[in-house]
């Protein structure tokens, strides 16, 4: 394991009906519009790099909500 916190499909569903969650979606651009979570939010792992700073202020925004975060990637 990569030492990242997993969560069930069971305990997905419930963050999701109790608006609880706000999930974000790692994948590339062209994945993302071939389809997606509903509401998920696009934030590429490519873009970590190419603008950093644009990151680190959607991490603060994230953190500002207290909301769980869930990311995926496949």
């Amino acid at each position: 394991m990569d030492g990242a916190a997993r969560i069930t499909q069971a305990q997905f569903k419930k963050l999701i009906a109790a608006k609880t969650v706000i999930i974000v979606d790692t994948r590339k651009p062209d994945a993302f519009a071939k389809g997606h979570i509903p509401g998920a939010q696009l934030l590429p792992l490519e873009g970590l790099i190419a603008w950093p700073m644009e990151y680190e202020k959607f991490a603060e925004s994230l953190q500002k909500t207290q909301k769980t975060v869930v990311t995926y990637c496949a």
